[in-house]
């Protein structure tokens, strides 16, 4: 028997911040950014930062294997841990025309 072929897919997160949380925010910042670093140098993350716009937020394109496994993942941002998160919305993406 041949190994098995491990599929991975692209997904985009949108993260929505509690505008009531932007002091916290400030303080962590610096560890969310080393936390996407760090998935960046492990091909997880393709590309983040934030949304421009009223609503403050940002966008993720991640590189996993499922759904769950990018909320795990995700569920370690220290953004996430310090819950100035207000909504996470995962969703597979299919990039059919790219530069990467």
């Amino acid at each position: 028997m041949g190994a098995s072929v491990v599929r991975m897919a692209f997904y985009a997160v949108e993260y929505v911040y509690n505008p009531s949380m932007t002091e916290t925010m400030d303080e962590v910042r610096p560890t969310h950014r080393a936390f996407l670093s760090g998935l960046l140098e492990q091909g997880i993350n393709i590309a983040s930062g934030p949304l421009v716009g009223e609503i403050p937020g940002a966008l993720i394109l991640i590189n996993a294997e499922s759904e769950a496994d990018v909320e795990r993942i995700l569920n370690e941002d220290p953004f996430y841990v310090a819950e100035v998160i207000q909504a996470r919305l995962i969703r597979e993406w299919n990039p059919v025309i790219r530069a990467f």
